[in-house]
């Protein structure tokens, strides 16, 4: 009999469009591949629809589904406490549905839905990080950015990590840092993404050179408007841009085409050259470089843009997005240079999922 886990998440697996739905789905999706039967649980912070519901019952061995409810005020005047978003009900109706199935590991997502595996026993209890919460809002603070989302102290942060018995770090730097902080056994498992370029090959010649693909969050925001300065002061470059980012204010001067909303990511990819990540500061891995990489396209970005990434190539090590909007010229000027980043990526991509796959093995023995 396979062993059972129950993943339990306060953001839907589908549609897997953003970046932690995405996490959610790739990791589960290996361990599925590894023999084990994967049940989840939506807390439904961000809603539900009709069409997400019959996917995910579709993907999951079982699906289950509550409500989310308002959230409170804030434990902390500065900060969340790091159980503000997980109410009560919700670890109840976890722990009632493990005591029927008594599954051999329960994986949560984020840190601040750890009070979920306080009332659990006989299971390895899991936290799977996606990023770090301690202190974020100081680092968005010092950038000159209102904090947003969950953000807590590096105490309340800790107390939840505590509460694992495995932590899991998305990038190796992360990783270093749970260590440092608690005593709970850390490993990372980094993002795959299985390589569409060879499942689906694109045929057709893309009409930009360039693309970005984003979300509207503070750091995206700022990190587009430095590189529209720095592409408009210079000689022009053809580019695109789409996503959420679009329905924020950014007044852009160096006039890229604005894509909107797209319904499929090879929408997007199918219409650029290049990807470029010019992102500044931010935590965490940036999964829309490794997803842009899976779609066997090239990528020029920052140093930020890569971290977790077993990057040789300078091109994916930029220090400022001014030395992005530089590469981009150099980039469509040089059919030499093109020739080189675009195997540089591609020599990344494959990697960094053997990368990848060493740790989940290494995780699936630890669950087995």
């Amino acid at each position: 009999m396979s062993k059972r886990i129950l993943v339990v998440s306060p953001v839907p697996s589908h549609p897997s469009n953003q970046g932690n739905a995405a996490r959610i789905l790739t990791l589960s999706s290996q361990l599925m591949q590894r023999g084990f039967t994967l049940d989840f649980f939506y807390y439904g912070m961000e809603g539900i629809t009709p069409h997400s519901r019959r996917d995910m019952e579709a993907f999951w061995h079982e699906f289950h589904f509550l409500p989310s409810t308002p959230l409170p005020e804030p434990s902390f005047a500065r900060h969340w406490g790091i159980d503000d978003w997980c109410p009560d009900a919700l670890c109840a109706a976890v722990a009632a549905l493990h005591t029927q199935k008594r599954y051999d590991a329960v994986l949560v997502n984020y840190v601040w839905m750890s009070k979920v595996l306080t009332g659990l026993t006989d299971t390895l209890k899991i936290i799977d990080t996606h990023d770090l919460f301690g202190g974020r809002h100081l680092v968005s603070i010092r950038e000159g950015m209102e904090p947003r989302w969950f953000f807590t102290s590096l105490a309340e942060e800790e107390r939840g990590f505590n509460r694992a018995d495995l932590l899991l770090g998305i990038q190796d730097q992360e990783t270093a840092n749970i260590r440092a902080r608690v005593g709970v056994p850390a490993m990372t498992i980094g993002h795959l993404m299985e390589p569409r370029f060879l499942i689906a090959p694109q045929t057709e010649a893309p009409r930009f050179m360039f693309g970005y693909l984003g979300s509207g969050n503070p750091w995206n925001v700022r990190s587009i408007q430095i590189l529209d300065e720095d592409l408009a002061a210079g000689q022009g470059v053809d580019w695109l841009l789409a996503g959420g980012i679009l329905k924020q204010p950014l007044a852009l001067k160096s006039a890229p085409y604005l894509l909107g909303f797209v319904k499929e990511l090879k929408e997007f990819y199918a219409a650029i050259r290049c990807v470029i990540n010019p992102m500044s500061g931010g935590t965490g891995l940036k999964i829309k470089t490794v997803e842009a990489l899976s779609f066997g396209k090239p990528v020029i970005g920052t140093v930020d843009a890569f971290v977790g990434l077993p990057t040789r190539h300078p091109a994916h090590q930029l220090s400022s997005i001014a030395d992005c909007a530089a590469m981009m010229r150099h980039y469509a000027a040089s059919p030499a240079l093109r020739e080189e980043i675009d195997e540089a990526s591609r020599t990344l991509y494959f990697a960094y999922a053997l990368e990848i796959g060493r740790e989940l093995d290494k995780l699936s023995e630890t669950i087995s």
